[in-house]
């Protein structure tokens, strides 16, 4: 898991994909999305809407908090 302290930047989603080790297709296969849809979360195009399961999924994969997604998806944080 990925702890963020105050001096660090705050991840982005393709940040976190990368340290995961997955391409945008294979993350987009592991949620049941498009690729464009994760390619638009990535541009800050799209804020990502998922079910419950789909977001538990995507912390589990990517090895982050639920606090460390929010952040690196929110529209404020330069995709």
């Amino acid at each position: 898991m990925i702890i963020m302290t105050e001096d660090q930047e705050i991840p982005t989603l393709m940040k976190l994909r990368e340290a995961a080790g997955l391409t945008q297709r294979e993350l987009a296969q592991l949620l049941d999305v498009t690729v464009t849809t994760v390619s638009g979360w990535e541009n800050g195009r799209h804020e990502p809407r998922l079910s419950f399961s789909q977001t538990k999924l995507l912390t589990e994969i990517l090895k982050c908090s639920l606090d460390d997604l929010v952040k690196a998806t929110s529209k404020g944080n330069p995709l």
